[in-house]
């Protein structure tokens, strides 16, 4: 009787536990959403495995000094006339015999072309890690406007929601003022096709927030879930720092996210790529060594004492001297060349392109404080007139046509607030990723 009791008391706890983990599931922050996506976005996984492979051909580019050493062991049984390897006579019977080398071989030179590659290979590592680093901060960029946009959705369909209500109380007050016949038929059916256009609206709300909502769990490279609950932002944006003018955040930004120097990056690699390109001009000397050995069955002694005075060493320099290879290094080099040209272009594209960005971000963040602070005003001279409107709707002082525009202007004024407060959001983080204080600690 005690253990039963002890039992459904522990299973009370660990339902209760998994009840409370799942609830907390369901409530996603946005520092949360970026989390995952760096856990799970198929980008940042993409540029992780990126810069492993690299991080391999940098190894194998050092080990490439290192020299070879390999080891060769044979055996064959032979049958009519051949020459015995111990004897070097001719024997015309069955015969086994065999051999064994170990053989080691070191370049010398080759024109500096394994120290360039490997110096070319530290600098691909170097801008795979940048660009990882840039697939980071760009998904977690990608990742924020995707939760405001969400969250502007989800508000616009709250927005709705308050503007379907009134127009419901309306259309009950005015439906049985109808049926009364103490107003007009077009003041009712004008404010009920109100209420059909609102409830269209309130739909097509819902449909823009389910994809909203959808584009955030595709960054996140999770299943969608819609029992999935947004954390408001705060009610409007702070900066703990803000960039005196567009060059000095154009500064702050080359220096601290990892677009420019990817870029540098890539150009130093193909700078090292042509020099090892070129490094094929000259000749390669290279140094080998082995051992060597062999046996037979009719060879003087055991099989240990034919190893043993069979033992051949041998040591050798080879130089190769290239005088014509069909003109293959000459076109390799103009290959690298046009490949350095590229890399050359594509950072001086990324510098302008950067330069151009910050100068619109900023221009962006004060366009949208702008429209905030004018659409707060006008939200509230809207509001009051909407106020007055009811009250003389309410009266019969004015028809339901002067309402409904009263009505609607208020209710533009509230959505394009609800879509202003988030652009400044997004606008403010925008600035504030270029700005440097967008810090991937995850």
């Amino acid at each position: 009787m005690f253990e039963r009791i002890r039992y459904i008391i522990c299973l009370g706890i660990t339902l209760g536990m998994a009840n409370q983990a799942a609830t907390a599931q369901d409530t996603l922050t946005l520092e949360r959403c970026i989390e995952l996506a760096l856990e799970n976005n198929l980008e940042v996984q993409q540029s992780e495995i990126r810069t492993g492979t690299e991080g391999i051909y940098l190894r194998q580019a050092k080990h490439n000094l290192l020299p070879s050493l390999s080891a060769n062991l044979g055996h064959s049984y032979s049958q009519g006339r051949f020459i015995n390897p111990t004897t070097n006579q001719y024997v015309e019977e069955n015969f086994m015999s065999g051999n064994q080398s170990l053989n080691s071989s070191l370049l010398l030179f080759d024109g500096l072309r394994m120290f360039r590659n490997i110096t070319q290979q530290a600098h691909a590592y170097r801008a795979a890690q940048l660009e990882e680093q840039l697939a980071k901060e760009q998904t977690a960029l990608d990742v924020t406007s995707a939760y405001i946009q969400a969250l502007t959705a989800r508000d616009i369909v709250f927005q709705i929601e308050n503007q379907v209500e009134v127009t419901r109380q309306q259309v009950n007050r005015n439906t049985l003022l109808h049926q009364e016949g103490n107003i007009a038929p077009g003041t009712y059916y004008d404010l009920k096709g109100q209420y059909a256009s609102e409830l269209n609206q309130l739909n097509d709300a819902k449909n823009e927030l389910n994809g909203s909502m959808i584009a955030l769990f595709r960054l996140l490279n999770l299943p969608y879930n819609e029992a999935t609950s947004l954390t408001s932002l705060q009610e409007l944006p702070l900066s703990t720092a803000q960039a005196s003018d567009a060059n000095a955040l154009y500064q702050t930004a080359a220096e601290r996210l990892g677009i420019i120097k990817a870029a540098d990056q890539r150009q130093k690699q193909a700078e090292f790529g042509l020099k090892a390109m070129r490094s094929a001009y000259f000749p390669t000397l290279s140094l080998g060594a082995g051992l060597s050995s062999n046996y037979s069955k009719d060879g003087r002694g055991s099989y240990y004492d034919q190893i043993q005075n069979n033992l051949g060493r041998s040591l050798s320099f080879s130089l190769s001297i290239p005088i014509l290879s069909r003109f293959q290094v000459r076109n390799n080099v103009s290959l690298a060349k046009l490949n350095l040209l590229e890399a050359e272009n594509i950072a001086q594209t990324r510098r302008n392109e950067l330069q151009q960005t910050t100068n619109q971000v900023l221009f962006n963040l004060e366009a949208a404080k702008e429209r905030y602070k004018n659409l707060v005003e006008q939200v509230q001279y809207y509001t009051e007139s909407f106020r007055v409107a009811e009250v003389r709707f309410n009266a019969g002082a004015i028809n339901s046509v002067d309402f409904l525009i009263a009505k609607n202007k208020m209710d533009n004024a509230n959505a394009s607030l609800v879509i202003a407060r988030y652009q400044w959001h997004l606008r403010q983080r925008i600035v504030d990723y270029y700005n440097g204080e967008m810090a991937l600690d995850y």
